[in-house]
């Protein structure tokens, strides 16, 4: 029991995004990047696939698996992805049925017992943070030990499972590794946020902690509750000079659930980055209610040049009916002060909350035009397992709960009182006002710093069209 190979199962674009287009965004799998710098730490020879950005059929993936000659296979699974892994690891066992297939991830952690009965082709259910598990796993494994003395596993026991207890969470982050860059394809040429939110090539992303204190009813929080844990300003920075001066990186996406709660650590980095004089720019994610005057000007000094904020709505009803705990007015601040200290202030968006009515979306549609924002997304609703919203959707809509398709960009949700003809009429009609103006046309001019630039914002064009060219039915007024 030797060798143990991660793997990021196939997905195609129209399964993620829902278009056969987009805009060069393919993200590192950065949890099998950390688990794989601890096994090999630990001895183990370790290998990853990442099958989807390889563009791997099934069967191309398990083929590209088992030439490492594997013992032990660990999927990292969505939930839109999770019967991609099951078909995998499906095909491995029928070469060899001797080799132990591993599933983790946010999906299984939030539903076990129900991913296990449905996919038998997963040995072994890894729950929560891995890091410890996987290690505890492997040993048992090579030893023979019980490996009902592992916590945080889910087991097949008979007809039915064996949870094996609740793993702690893993305090010190400072603690693991750095990732195992070096196992996945070419960082700088394989993985790019979408290149209209990048200034600087090569970009790539990285999560720099774990955890969320909001309470929102549609955040999945089964691994890490509402505790926050980081790594240190310190730590960062070495993970940040590792990809800049080995890996040729010269922008960071930061893309932790709230890369501004932990204030303190924020303003150590900043000026880390600051003495550090790379040549590097960075964004991030936020929430409104987590900045002031003060860190924004010391996170522009520092490099950064756009934050992305969860608004999610532009109705104070919905804001409070999904426990968001924000204010219209707070966000109006928080984006001011954002445009005030010369960086690009951002939007995601959600249309078809729960409660949500036609006049409310109307007006977050007037909400996200009017407010001085670079870019913005508007995904659909959509109770993800480990959600509040997963359990309790009966009481505001109907819900088509088809794993294959929740991505986001699907109304799988519809709220009571609206349609799902009504929820694409209204997605169109967001995206139409918000990036068929002048101002944001013109802006995307002044961003193309390249031939790649220009093909990749030409791609992205012709895919924003595919998704607004979709014919529905124009029911709402």
């Amino acid at each position: 029991m030797k060798t143990i190979v991660f793997v990021s199962p196939p997905l195609t674009l129209r399964e993620r995004y829902g278009v056969d287009r987009q805009s060069g965004g393919e993200t590192m799998p950065l949890g099998l990047a950390f688990l794989a710098g601890v096994t090999r730490r630990e001895g183990y020879e370790t290998y990853i696939v990442d099958a989807e950005v390889l563009g791997l059929t099934p069967e191309g993936a398990s083929e590209a698996i088992m030439r490492h000659n594997p013992d032990v296979v660990g999927f990292t699974a969505v939930t839109i992805s999770v019967h991609h892994a099951a078909t995998v690891a499906r095909l491995i066992k029928n070469i060899d049925n001797k080799v132990i297939t591993l599933v983790g991830g946010h999906h299984i952690s939030a539903v076990p017992s129900e991913t296990m009965k449905l996919f038998p082709e997963f040995d072994i259910g890894v729950l929560g943070e891995g890091e410890v598990t996987i290690v505890e796993l492997l040993d048992a494994l090579k030893n023979g030990r019980n490996l009902k003395d592992v916590k945080g596993l889910i087991l097949r026991e008979g007809d039915g499972f064996y949870l094996t207890g609740k793993r702690e969470r893993l305090k010190e982050l400072d603690s693991l590794p750095l990732p195992a860059w070096d196992l996945l394809p070419k960082i700088s040429e394989y993985y790019c946020p979408p290149v209209h939110t990048v200034k600087k090539l090569p970009a790539t992303n990285l999560v720099t902690s774990r955890g969320c204190p909001g309470q929102c009813v549609f955040c999945a929080r089964t691994v890490y509750e509402n505790k926050g844990t980081y790594f240190t300003a310190a730590r960062v920075m070495e993970m940040i000079k590792d990809l800049y001066h080995n890996y040729g990186i010269r922008e960071i996406q930061f893309r932790d659930d709230n890369f501004t709660v932990f204030r303190k650590r924020l303003l150590e980095l900043c000026e880390n980055l600051k003495e550090a004089r790379l040549d590097l720019a960075w964004s991030c994610t936020g929430r409104v209610d987590t900045v002031t005057p003060e860190t924004l000007k010391a996170m522009k000094e520092a490099g950064c040049w756009q934050i992305w904020y969860g608004i999610e709505s532009g109705s104070q009803r919905i804001l409070d009916l999904v426990q968001k705990g924000t204010t219209i007015e707070g966000i109006r601040e928080a984006v001011r002060w954002t445009k005030d200290a010369g960086i690009n202030p951002c939007g995601f968006f959600i249309i078809g909350h729960p409660g949500e009515t036609k006049e409310s979306i109307n007006e977050t549609i007037d909400f996200a035009v009017n407010l001085d924002l670079a870019e913005c997304h508007a995904s659909f609703m959509t109770p993800f397992p480990g959600s509040e919203l997963y359990i309790t959707y009966e009481k505001y809509g109907a819900f088509e709960n088809d794993w294959k398709r929740l991505n986001g960009w699907t109304p799988m949700f519809v709220p009571y009182g609206l349609t799902k003809e009504e929820m694409k009429y209204y997605s169109n009609k967001f995206h139409k006002r918000f990036f068929f103006r002048p101002k944001i046309i013109i802006s995307y001019l002044f961003k193309i710093r390249s031939w790649k630039h220009l093909a990749v914002y030409m791609q992205g064009f012709r895919a924003l069209l595919s998704f607004l060219s979709k014919k529905e039915k124009n029911t709402a007024q």
